[in-house]
């Protein structure tokens, strides 16, 4: 039943009789609607507009009453591949852990499913989803760590469609992928949302448009952590969820989500299936892993021990002195007509840095946390759309940026870490396309520690070293 009595009171008194109140409502207008492609199975996504707190209520206690099903984890499904053509694969990409099969193909898909990524322009599996596929459709709770960029979305989507659709029907949804920011979580919704029912759960819009997705039966439920246990204690259930995804797992921990993760998890059945996706793999997240998986996890790293690092985008070095922004502006005379997404440490200085290079004839935006969520929509709708090609955001935009064609990449600030530096670089030189990266330093900003991150960043891409880096005196 709902736990807060205020609620109760008001279900009673709005609808004594289970009629449908009108104690919420919400406008039409994209001011507040997500929009993307569904699949033409899927049909009108939102048939009403209005919603009452007492029938979001009613729907959750129904869900509630319902028996727990069985679970169904292992998807006999792709083809065996020899043991030389996996042998090939793992020392190709340079994989850590167990490989015990291969999808070389999506032939293993129904027809339906191909024609869809077919449309996508999605032929033939990423190293990824190749290696990650097959070990979820075998029913084993997986930590992937892997970099940005790689297609790890549709890595974990596309065995997730098939495990819901092999599970005995419910009427409440079977999929729970939790992200650590708004801008993922959307981006995430995109990839489901082409074969399956989605809601989408994160701050900064009013709940009522959210209590009519999750009255409408999604299949799969894209939240934020935060967000996400705010329905949990308004009477939402979870306990028809039979796979549990955490991507970014590692930047959640940072944003000081693990309480709330594991408040949602006591919510969901202990005999799930979990996964676990990450560019990074930090004592905190194994710890929180080892703690939340219902069996052993297999462990699956693509790429160099440590930090995973796009091989397409090329990095390079400025030492900067005090004249940092004259030197942007010759950068920037340099990349006319690229679209090019710039770091700041600081909120205000994203601000700042607009003005001064909307003044040398830069279009450029600012994009951060204060903005409220409508205004961070339209901002980024600009920048993909070109009408704006150059974007000055802070951490905030540096994971989870769901923009395909970033041709360059500016720390203008260089970030407090090497997991920062990362994913930042990482927002370019996606599926597949090369990138470049452009990091102005200043000898304050490293220590030695970082210094050396840096440094074998640099090697494990493969990239020849800045000797004005490795000259740079640090304290």
């Amino acid at each position: 039943m709902i736990n807060n009595p205020l609620k109760k009171a008001l279900i009673q008194f709005f609808c004594p009789l289970g009629l449908s109140g009108s104690i919420y409502s919400f406008s039409n207008s994209n001011r507040f609607r997500y929009q993307s492609s569904r699949s033409q199975f899927q049909g009108s996504y939102h048939s009403r507009s209005n919603i009452s707190f007492g029938e979001f209520a009613r729907h959750c206690d129904q869900l509630r009453q319902e028996q727990q099903s069985e679970i169904v984890k292992s998807l006999k499904l792709i083809p065996i591949a020899s043991a030389e053509e996996v042998m090939n694969f793992i020392k190709a990409n340079k994989i850590h852990g167990k490989v015990f099969n291969i999808a070389q193909n999506f032939n293993f898909l129904p027809e339906s499913l191909q024609e869809t990524l077919k449309a996508r322009n999605i032929t033939s599996p990423s190293s990824i989803q190749q290696a990650i596929m097959p070990l979820i459709f075998d029913g084993h709770d997986v930590i992937a760590i892997a970099e940005t960029g790689s297609g790890k979305t549709l890595a974990y989507a596309l065995p997730g469609i098939m495990h819901l659709q092999a599970q005995p029907p419910v009427a409440g949804p079977r999929i729970l992928v939790m992200a650590p920011t708004r801008e993922l979580a959307q981006q995430i919704q995109t990839q489901y949302d082409l074969f399956a029912k989605t809601c989408c759960l994160y701050g900064g819009i009013p709940k009522p448009h959210q209590y009519v997705s999750l009255s409408e039966t999604p299949q799969v439920i894209i939240a934020t952590p935060g967000r996400l246990l705010d329905f949990i204690k308004g009477g939402l259930t979870l306990k028809s969820i039979t796979q549990v995804v955490l991507d970014e797992a590692d930047r959640m921990l940072d944003m000081g989500f693990e309480d709330q993760i594991r408040d949602v998890l006591k919510e969901v059945r202990k005999d799930r299936q979990t996964l676990f996706f990450s560019a990074t793999w930090p004592q905190e997240v194994q710890r929180l892993a080892n703690s939340l998986c219902s069996q052993d996890p297999i462990f699956l790293q693509l790429g160099e021990r440590g930090l995973s690092v796009n091989k397409n985008i090329t990095q390079s070095v400025i030492i900067a002195g005090g004249n940092k922004f004259e030197q942007l502006i010759e950068y920037f005379n340099q990349i006319k007509d690229k679209k090019v997404l710039v770091f700041c440490q600081k909120k205000i200085d994203t601000q700042k840095l607009e003005y001064r290079l909307s003044q040398h004839g830069v279009n450029a935006r600012y994009l951060h946390g204060d903005l409220k969520q409508n205004q961070r929509d339209y901002i980024m709708q600009d920048f993909r759309n070109g009408k704006v090609n150059c974007l000055i955001t802070t951490n905030l935009a540096s994971r989870g940026l769901d923009v395909s064609d970033v041709d360059v990449v500016i720390n203008y600030d260089f970030p407090e870490n090497i997991e920062d530096y990362i994913h930042r670089i990482g927002r370019t030189g996606r599926a597949g396309k090369k990138g470049e990266a452009l990091s102005f330093i200043q000898p304050r900003d490293l220590d030695y520690r970082l210094k050396d991150d840096l440094i074998k960043v640099f090697k494990q891409s493969s990239q020849e070293i800045p000797l004005q880096l490795l000259k740079l005196k640090v304290y």
